[in-house]
């Protein structure tokens, strides 16, 4: 446990000091915060490797200080300068190829600071001018208003990141103001020209209504269908053939189903087969495609009946908008194979386009981070061509607006025009896109193979005996690759960075494969093979530590080899003798940043380079502030606030500035917080209603860490006493001598069928030590079944804890253990929550015992103060226990004391326990 001392004052005094302190003003703001905006000089700061990266910004500071990430999470350049001196220019020593984020910090002449930044990418050179590869496109909004818009300018970036086709609209209420004057807005012709100007395709959606013809959004009768249909004849006419496919409105089934066309298939054919005859009158080399399927609600029954009623027969392409998101693109396959069958069970080999495919970043609960849409995006179109799709479009170019929390403004590869980061700038999926057009552009697909149990490798043929394979697996793994001894493979990452490997003497060279596709080019020949040769561990990295790990060499040859790690900048050789093990040791150097990491290694075998092995991980911030609503021993509330140092050198800083309610104050000035170490302060807490906390730690030249939180009254908490508890499977009798806590059928909902406590009730008791909460209870159950395992055990008869520091409702992180005697004999503990501990909770100790006889079940369980990270000495935390009921046919219900895990996932529900530091008392 992490060593506790006092910060500016002593524990001893400080509940009269502190209050004293929270009861005087805060610190008063001498200054105001200098200003710091972001500047685009390049647009989108996009730049071709070779180029100069100059970024722009306008500060009033004093000095500006930068630190530049690559997508590893690696800091690759820092600095400060005055700000006079860089003149709203910042340019940065960057070439190779990747995406990058720089955090700015703009420092006033008395140390207040402002933090802002920006991403920019560098691509390597590629001349898309010419290629007649049609696959990778992006809706583009373009036609839109506003700053969904991303103008004109975007067209080029769409350009240089090797989009071919852009999806977009001239929409028909646009076009036609007048009845039977067709024209088309200039803004439409102009973009038009840009993409034609930048060699981009188009791909036109032919939609939607128009009021002077029909009130509804879709047409339902032939005269509406005549005159929309002179709309798409007009489209073509202006637009032409020529780099110019249609597609025939955007998901009919999901739009306008109130209205007279009922978003039916019917009315689509009848509208789909009208507009395919007046365009192909005219232009028979038209390329028509639909129906832009959302594949949402009963998808399948309205395709099914789309084909019945001929539709195939009047489109060049079938279209369709396979979101699966949160969850990985892999999801998606079942709707093409599905589309594919039907397809194929209607006599037809009509090809199929993704029109639509995304997943949006953000705060919204269905959103994913950026790397995560980076790597979806890339996987979600290898899988498309691998399985046969002949276009895919990306949903879309840029974000459409710049609230984190609503899912439509953030599906984009760029950032907004108006993001304080800078206007169109590139999120991590632009470069992972621009990479994955710039590897395959004009290769034919070989095919799509699979191996180990979540591993994928897409081959396309680069010609001359070279292929180009897309590897990459959910569950990280090392392959090996086969390649003719001595012959080099072009490693790339997802973000461009390239690695040369040179195949060993028996043909193989190795990469991991991880969450994040990779590519190898060479004369590659078999499929990818999993393999344990290599693999890199690294322990979890604090800001300011170096990273330190180890790569592990198990060598099955029948000879021997000596071998170099390089790593971090730094070698490290080593050798290992035939059928054995060795390991070399890796440290990667220390950097302020916090994030995402991805460790490299690159192995080099008697000579040869030969592996690249990774590792994912997460720097945290050295620094953390905490605080908590706790009781002292007479069970007096406190506000305990916390500085937490987890690096391996000490931390000055300037002070905590630190509210509760209308009182605030600062706490310690000028403290040193040592390594790995905690400074604690309480201040006393008069808590009548609901209130909150808020605190800034300073340090200097350096941005604030902020944290708050809320807090609650607690009444007549539960008071447990100390008394450890020999797991035994029988109630300690000192703790069945005290008042139990009674459960019976009063749950909500009620067990199903409960006919009184001989069919479900118990009582409970909570004991703790300095190392353990300890549970007993003994329950009633006329039936017990438990048929499952591990992290279903809740369906069965078991128990369940719900468990959070502080009162009901504070703290938002909540640890949720199961405890369960399993039909199989064993007894199965389990943690669901947090989401990022799921798994078999460590320490937690737990005995289970049934006698059928009696009908009771006896749960005896010591959850460790460490597993839930609560100190004990805190001395309030808030509960909830769950009895699962299984009589055998299902789960019937359950019996809880305190609400917030069965009936819903809410701690303010639980109920507030005090830890007396008393002994348990005698009968």
């Amino acid at each position: 446990m992490a060593r506790r001392r006092s910060g500016a004052v002593s524990l001893l005094t400080a509940g009269l000091l502190l209050a004293a302190v929270l009861q005087s003003p805060a610190r008063a703001a001498t200054t105001v915060a200098p200003a710091l905006a972001v500047t685009t000089p390049t647009v989108g700061n996009t730049f071709t490797a070779g180029e100069p990266v100059t970024l722009g910004l306008s500060t009033d500071a004093a000095t500006v200080g930068w630190t530049v990430r690559d997508a590893a999470g690696t800091e690759v350049a820092e600095g400060s300068a005055p700000a006079a001196s860089l003149n709203g220019r910042l340019t940065l020593p960057i070439s190779t190829p990747g995406w990058y984020q720089t955090d700015l910090t703009a420092i006033g002449s008395d140390g207040s600071t402002t933090s802002g930044g920006t991403d920019f990418a560098v691509l390597s050179p590629h001349d898309f001018s010419t290629s007649t590869d049609t696959r990778i496109g992006v809706a583009s909004a373009l036609a839109f208003g506003g700053a969904a818009n991303p103008g004109l300018e975007a067209v080029p970036l769409m350009a240089a990141g090797g989009i071919s086709t852009a999806r977009d609209e001239a929409f028909w209420s646009a076009a036609e103001t007048t009845k039977g004057v067709i024209q088309f807005p200039q803004k439409v012709k102009d973009y038009k020209a840009a993409l034609d100007a930048n060699h981009v395709d188009f791909l036109n959606i032919l939609d939607y209504g128009n009021t002077l013809y029909y009130p509804d959004e879709a047409p339902a009768t032939d005269d509406q269908r005549a005159a929309f249909a002179r709309y798409a004849v007009a489209a073509v006419d202006e637009f032409g053939t020529e780099h110019t496919t249609y597609e025939l409105w955007n998901e009919w089934n999901l739009r306008d189903p109130n209205g007279a066309a009922k978003a039916s298939p019917d009315n689509y054919v009848a509208l789909l087969k009208t507009v395919s005859a007046a365009v192909r009158a005219k232009h028979p080399d038209v390329k028509l495609t639909g129906p832009s399927l959302a594949v949402i609600n009963d998808w399948q029954g309205w395709f099914t009946r789309f084909a019945d009623l001929g539709g195939l027969d009047y489109v060049d392409a079938v279209t369709i908008h396979p979101y699966v998101q949160p969850l990985d693109p892999e999801a998606s396959v079942t709707y093409l194979n599905t589309i594919r069958s039907i397809v194929t069970a209607h006599g037809s080999t009509k090809p199929i386009y993704i029109t639509e495919q995304g997943w949006a970043t953000g705060t919204n609960p269905s959103a994913v981070s950026e790397p995560a849409q980076a790597r979806d995006l890339v996987r979600g179109q290898l899988l498309s061509y691998g399985a046969g799709v002949a276009r895919y479009s990306s949903y879309n170019f840029m974000d459409s607006g710049n609230d984190p929390a609503n899912i439509e403004h953030r599906f984009g590869l760029v950032r907004n025009r108006l993001d304080p980061r800078g206007a169109l700038v590139p999120k991590p999926s632009y470069v992972a896109t621009a990479v994955l057009a710039r590897q395959i552009d004009e290769l034919p697909l070989i095919g799509q193979t699979r191996f180990g149990s979540a591993g994928y490798d897409v081959s396309f043929n680069a010609g001359g005996g070279q292929s180009v394979h897309a590897v990459w697996s959910a569950t990280p793994g090392v392959v090996a690759a086969t390649a003719p001894a001595g012959s080099t493979v072009q490693v790339t990452n997802l973000y461009g960075v390239e690695t040369t490997l040179t195949a060993d003497p028996n043909g193989h060279v190795w990469v991991t494969a991880g969450p994040d596709p990779v590519y190898l080019r060479g004369a590659i020949t078999g499929p990818m093979l999993p393999s344990s040769r290599f693999s890199l561990s690294v322990a979890p990295e604090i800001a300011g530590d170096p990273a330190t790990g180890t790569l592990t060499f198990v060598n099955p040859d029948a000879v021997g080899h000596a071998f170099t790690v390089s790593a971090g900048g730094a070698e490290t050789s080593g050798s290992v003798t035939s059928g054995a093990t060795a390991t070399a040791a890796v440290s990667y150097p220390a950097q302020d940043s916090t994030g995402s990491r991805t460790y490299s290694a690159k192995v080099t075998m008697d000579g040869r380079p030969v592996a690249l092995i990774t590792a994912a991980g997460t720097a945290t911030a050295p620094l953390s502030v905490t605080a908590s609503h706790v009781l002292n021993g007479s069970g007096k509330d406190l506000l305990r606030f916390r500085i937490t140092n987890a690096s391996s050198q000490p931390i000055t800083v300037a002070g905590l500035d630190c509210a509760s309610g209308s009182a605030s104050g600062t706490l310690f000035a000028g403290s040193t917080v040592s390594a790995h170490g905690t400074d604690q302060a309480d201040v006393p807490l008069t808590l009548t209603a609901p209130s909150t906390w808020s605190a800034s730690l300073r340090r200097p030249g350096l941005p604030d860490i902020k944290a708050a939180g809320k807090l609650t009254a607690v009444a007549a908490p539960t008071v447990t006493y100390r008394h450890p508890v020999t797991l035994d499977g029988a109630i300690d009798p000192a703790v069945a001598a005290q008042p139990a806590i009674a459960l019976e059928g009063t749950g909500t909902p009620p067990v199903t069928g409960w006919t009184g406590p001989s069919d479900l009730s118990g009582s409970l008791w909570l004991t703790h030590d300095d190392q353990f909460l300890y549970l007993s209870a003994k329950v009633t159950d006329d039936v017990f079944a438990q048929p499952n395992r591990n992290g279903n055990i809740w369906a069965g008869d078991s128990l369940q804890l719900g468990m959070t520091a502080g009162a009901p409702g504070e703290a938002t992180q909540v640890q949720e253990i199961g405890v369960a005697l399993t039909d199989a004999g064993t007894v199965d503990t389990w943690r669901w929550t947090p989401v990022s501990q799921t798994g078999a909770p460590p320490g937690v100790q737990a005995k289970v015992v049934r006698d059928e006889a009696a009908h009771s079940t006896t749960y005896e369980i010591a959850v460790p103060w460490s597993t839930l990270g609560f100190a004990p000495d805190d001395r309030l935390l808030s509960t909830t226990v769950v009895i699962n009921e299984n009589d055998g046919t299902g789960r019937r219900g359950w019996l809880s004391w305190g609400k917030g895990v069965a009936e819903t996932k809410n701690p303010a529900g639980f109920n507030a326990v005090r830890l007396a530091p008393a002994a348990l008392p005698a009968n």
